[in-house]
């Protein structure tokens, strides 16, 4: 059923100009399109769709009920999954003033679920829980953990409170919700996340792929996540164009729902981590594929995680006879701290792989060769965005090829962490590495000369922040590489060593270990010095076939093929043993903390 063509035709963009603000641009919606599809919500039992009239209505219900509660500014956990419920919980925080604080429901109310949750809970002080009738005994059971928050169902709301909401209007500079990141290296934070910065983001998302009015976004992404939040849900809703979503549950225990749902809704737009395009490739069979016509996809973004050309170009080839376009692949960077998008390439680019010389890499230099570590560029920065390579000890621009910390600048760029003042002054800073709150400056006109933008000039308040991601990477012929996280480096001798050429190269040669369930990591060994170590997934069923000693030889020996380096410590675990966070991403310091506790 492709709905493409369902909706009313403009002959304008709906947002252009006009809307400052979600709450502006949803009633829009409701008042000029009231009956067009908002959203379509795909599970077991069928679907479920919501106009932008109704989304509006139910959103302003909830919100009439929070603010007769709760003043302006207080905080809301949005404790729900992937359905019409979380949507309307979301836009109702907008629509009264509250910050909407987006968690994950937990599998159950042990205590190992819950602790993540009630460590949000009490950092961001939250006021209420809005959640659903039915996991609400769940979200009860733990009540004590969330001190004194009000539970609040979503959908016991009664949509009549929809006349006595009480008209809200955002400001540019107020924080619209607080995006806990995902923690792959550090405790997880709260990215304070303005109206402006969604306006802005959602913007430069809209011009880096080309969306258009005839597109339909496909999501299972989860909506506690920044891909799923705001590139899921919110940029369709931005562009005025159908979201169809499901629950990541759905996808993880049928990979193919995914592609079907593609498939079926004739998706334009759709994408992930790089573990779910592994995961249909592992999962999908042949005559799976038959079934599907894919031919509508055109784009198909793979972020959040490190984009291997493997996984692409294995997707692109697999899935071709189902009508999957090489141009279709579209690696892109981002992060929650700049909201969610930095770079991408222009829709139709395709994947732009590049061989680097390992041995060069390890000197900080990135330089092309016949044969080498390929790494995906992930583009380039949008309109008003600025990218930069900075040394990070001396804090000076690198020239291309140069492997540094990535900087970026520009209106999507966040307002800090949520009451940790210290965190965000290292994170947030000017362009000479001064915290940014310290120095009161808001509108700088002046930017670095090395900085690599050609459109950053005449943008918004802010010029002068810049965020330190914490990410290595490097330019190369324009486009932006990653080559991994600064506290994740590992170094021998002087040299650089990147976890993930570590990881890659074991997964190509121990076809024992889980595909995407390896994580490298920098030990201290016995005698002092920094050294390898490994962890792996091995299943249960392969743990009886091959001897553990025999593993861990071939990872050796996959190491040593891989940088030169011993192997220092290895670690076997079984299927779900390696920590990850709650996006999915390796958590390799996690992994080293694990084995120095033994």
């Amino acid at each position: 059923m492709n709905i493409r063509h369902a909706q009313t035709t403009f002959s304008s963009s709906p947002h252009n100009g006009v809307s400052n603000n979600f709450v502006e641009h949803l009633s829009r919606l409701a008042q000029e399109r009231p009956h067009d599809r908002a959203l379509i919500v795909v599970n077991a039992q069928g679907d479920t769709t919501l106009d932008y009239a109704t989304l509006e209505r139910r959103s302003r219900a909830l919100a009439s009920e929070l603010q007769q509660r709760f003043p302006a500014g207080e905080r809301a956990l949005i404790l729900l999954d992937n359905d019409e419920h979380y949507v309307v919980a979301f836009f109702a925080c907008l629509y009264a003033g509250v910050i909407a604080v987006p968690v994950f429901p937990p599998e159950s109310a042990k205590q190992q679920h819950l602790a993540r949750l009630l460590a949000i809970a009490a950092d961001s002080q939250a006021a209420c829980v809005l959640t659903s009738t039915t996991i609400i005994d769940v979200v009860a059971s733990a009540s004590k953990g969330f001190g004194s928050a009000e539970l609040i169902p979503v959908d016991a709301v009664d949509e009549s409170r929809a006349e006595h909401w009480v008209e809200h209007r955002p400001k540019r500079d107020d924080i619209a919700f607080l995006q806990y990141t995902s923690g792959s290296t550090a405790t997880p934070k709260g990215v304070m996340v303005s109206h402006g910065n969604l306006m802005a983001n959602e913007r430069a998302i809209e011009t880096g792929f080309s969306i258009g009015a005839d597109d339909v976004f496909v999501s299972w992404l989860p909506l506690y996540h920044d891909m799923g939040l705001i590139g899921g849900l919110l940029q369709p809703i931005y562009r005025g164009i159908p979201a169809v979503l499901m629950s990541p549950t759905f996808f993880l225990q049928r990979p193919v729902r995914w592609l079907e749902a593609i498939s079926r809704y004739g998706g334009t737009i759709s994408g992930g981590p790089d573990f779910s395009y592994r995961l249909c490739l592992d999962r999908i069979r042949d005559e799976q594929i038959e079934t599907l016509d894919l031919s509508s996809w055109r784009v198909a973004f793979s972020g959040a995680e490190p984009v291997r050309h493997a996984t692409l170009t294995g997707f692109i080839e697999r899935f071709r006879p189902a009508g999957f376009a090489a141009d279709t692949a579209a690696p892109c960077y981002g992060l929650a701290e700049a909201t969610l998008l930095v770079s991408c390439n222009p829709r139709g680019t395709g994947v732009v792989g590049t061989a680097f010389s390992q041995q060069l890499l390890a000197q900080g230099q990135a330089s092309s060769t016949a044969e080498g570590n390929t790494l995906v560029g992930c583009g380039t920065p949008q309109p008003h965005h600025a990218i930069d390579i900075v040394d990070p000890e001396g804090l000076h621009s690198l020239p291309e090829g140069d492997v540094g910390e990535i900087w970026v600048n520009g209106p999507s760029v966040a307002h800090g962490y949520w009451h940790n003042p210290e965190a965000t002054a290292k994170t947030f800073v000017t362009r000479d590495g001064v915290s940014w709150q310290r120095t009161g400056a808001h509108d700088s006109d002046t930017h670095d000369a090395n900085a690599h933008d050609t459109n950053a000039q005449g943008h918004d308040a802010q010029d002068d922040r810049w965020l330190r991601t914490g990410d290595l990477g490097f330019l190369h012929q324009g486009q932006l590489y990653i080559a991994g996280r600064i506290k994740d480096l590992i170094i021998l001798r002087g040299n650089n060593v990147y976890p993930q050429d570590i990881e890659s190269a074991i997964e190509a040669e121990v076809e024992a270990v889980r595909k995407g369930r390896v994580a490298a990591f920098a030990v201290t060994t016995p005698e002092g010095a920094e050294g390898i170590g490994v962890a792996a997934e091995v299943s249960r069923g392969m743990q009886k076939l091959v001897p553990a000693e025999k593993l861990i030889e071939a990872l050796r020996e996959a190491v040593g093929s891989a940088c030169h380096e011993p192997l220092s410590v290895a670690l076997l675990l079984n299927p779900g043993g390696l920590p990850k966070t709650s996006s999915g991403k390796l958590q390799r310091s996690a992994c080293r903390q694990g084995w120095e506790a033994g």
